[in-house]
């Protein structure tokens, strides 16, 4: 790692929960300036054939409760 990622690293310890959520977001947006329009794309796709797997019965669907049970069990 570089010097300045250690040092941020070290300085995150001492962030309050509140001021790391606040660092959380402003990365995260910072992040949306790098744009790419091709995973745009690609994710729309994959909800497309999702829908349409699901819409002729393809897959089978869950409701929250089968969802649980699965991961509690």
């Amino acid at each position: 790692m570089t010097k300045i990622m250690n040092r941020v690293l070290q300085d995150i310890q001492i962030l309050s929960s509140n001021e790391k959520n606040d660092l959380m977001k402003i990365l995260i947006a910072s992040m949306d300036e790098n744009h790419d329009n091709d995973s745009d794309k690609f994710w729309a796709d994959i909800a497309k054939n999702r829908f349409e797997e699901i819409e002729s019965k393809k897959v089978q669907t869950l409701n929250w409760n089968q969802i649980k049970q699965q991961v509690l069990s």
